[in-house]
């Protein structure tokens, strides 16, 4: 699957970082993580190497505890905001 964006309709985007937006790619990293951990444990490791594969596990892994962390930062503001 490959997605594209078009500059030119980018002004009827809403581009702004949103809460769901972090969510959304939390949850994406944790099924990646989820699809390359089921391909380690068959020892499927595709064009990498086991080494390889670790170091990108590690490296999804680390991404999706920022994003997550940054989500829930985030939603706790907006809990915050609402409140005051």
């Amino acid at each position: 699957m490959n997605i594209e964006t078009d500059n030119n309709n980018m002004e009827q985007v809403d581009t702004k970082l949103h809460t769901g937006d972090l969510a959304i790619a939390a949850y994406a990293l944790a099924e990646v993580f989820n699809s390359f951990l089921v391909m380690y444990e068959n020892e499927v490791y595709e064009e990498m190497s086991k080494e390889e594969m670790e170091t990108t596990m590690n490296q999804i892994r680390t991404t999706f505890i920022k994003f997550n962390a940054l989500a829930e930062v985030s939603y706790e503001g907006q809990q915050n905001d609402s409140e005051v």
